[in-house]
């Protein structure tokens, strides 16, 4: 289950479990907003414990890859908390992780356990794009990130960048503006590279420039307090990390 999915289950069941009492009850919104803050504290604490471990898991990599590993194994071995989501994840970070550490196969290896635990997504197959571009094999990556774009148009960044690794420039620019035309703010970085790009004689990319592996997004339940309105019952906040 993922945590929009949760949150939303979170809400229903709250204010379901309420909803056999009377209507007119004075202390019913009370109860409601005392269930959610309960619920909120116990989630908020396992999604900041999760986040915890994939700090140490970044961190003793940093430092040894092979120890980062190890830790990440013997989470997925032995601690009974995981889903298999976190579990993909875990696999999905040593797999970037030996990627960038020129460990091809390896890295393939762990992208694959990801997408059978869980689906093969975006993220997933532009992973593995980088992987078949490492390896020679440019079609192959092509194929996979043209389904990523696909479900997210996002990924034409990447596809730009193996246009680059080809030497297509023109086609490159392409896609790099397709996304600048998109939303220029958010991808305000697409048009630096095409100015980069239409200077003399430019220096390509040879492979796939991935943004903000690391940066991770923390959504966060938030019990009301004493500003909001009568009525509601919570929300949420997000957080942004970079590992």
């Amino acid at each position: 289950m993922n945590l929009n999915t949760y949150i939303i289950l979170t809400i229903i069941s709250l204010v379901s479990c309420k909803c056999s009492r009377q209507p007119d009850s004075s202390n019913f919104m009370t109860d409601v907003r005392k269930d959610f803050a309960i619920k909120a504290e116990e989630f908020n604490k396992q999604a900041l414990t999760w986040e915890n471990k994939i700090d140490v898991l970044y961190t003793r990599a940093d430092f040894d890859l092979k120890d980062g590993v190890y830790f990440a194994d013997s989470l997925i071995e032995n601690d009974k908390s995981l889903d298999k989501w976190q579990t993909g994840e875990l696999h999905t970070i040593v797999g970037e992780l030996y990627y960038d550490n020129n460990s091809i196969k390896s890295a393939l290896q762990r992208f694959t356990k990801d997408e059978k635990l869980t689906f093969d997504s975006p993220r997933n197959k532009a992973n593995k794009a980088g992987c078949y571009i490492k390896l020679g094999n440019e079609s192959k990556a092509k194929l996979f990130l043209d389904q990523a774009a696909e479900t997210n148009y996002d990924f034409h960044w990447y596809i730009g960048n193996l246009y680059e690794i080809q030497k297509q420039t023109k086609l490159a620019i392409e896609s790099y503006d397709f996304l600048y035309k998109k939303d220029s703010a958010i991808y305000s970085y697409c048009n630096k590279r095409i100015q980069e790009l239409k200077q003399p004689n430019p220096k390509l990319f040879t492979e796939l420039l991935y943004k903000d592996r690391r940066q991770k997004t923390i959504l966060l339940l938030q019990p009301a307090d004493s500003t909001v309105t009568p009525t509601t019952i919570g929300g949420f906040k997000i957080e942004k990390q970079k590992k």
